[in-house]
């Protein structure tokens, strides 16, 4: 289950990948030639495919329209460790497939869904 903007949504996970950054600010070499940096902070980025087939169409149709909404940000809640995390992210979609199209039925699969933290989720103390 991942949640968007407070809202729930039951859906089947086929991959999930999660990626770390570590960023940092005042990058450079001294004379010694030791490579320093600052280290700011640790963003968590996520890539989930959907199983589609797990939603009923309307279900997927809501979801759809939320993942694709003209907006800065989401607040989404996702799997970490055993637990859960939640940040500000931007929502990245990319395409889905038609699987069925019948008269005035149409059900979608292979959607992937990129969620990249717009702010550190682990800061330096």
């Amino acid at each position: 289950m991942i949640t968007i903007d407070g809202v729930g949504y039951k859906i089947g996970i086929i991959k999930l990948t999660r990626k770390a950054t570590i960023s940092y600010e005042n990058h450079g070499i001294t004379l010694d030639g030791i490579e320093h940096a600052d280290p700011l902070g640790t963003y968590y980025d996520y890539e989930a495919t959907i199983n589609a087939l797990a939603l009923n169409v309307d279900e997927y149709d809501r979801l759809y329209e939320v993942l694709t909404a003209p907006v800065e940000y989401h607040f989404v809640t996702l799997p970490y460790g055993q637990e859960t995390i939640s940040f500000r992210a931007r929502v990245k979609v990319s395409n889905d497939n038609i699987n069925a199209n019948y008269k005035n039925f149409r059900s979608w699969t292979g959607l992937k869904i990129t969620f990249e933290a717009i702010e550190p989720q682990r800061q330096v103390d």
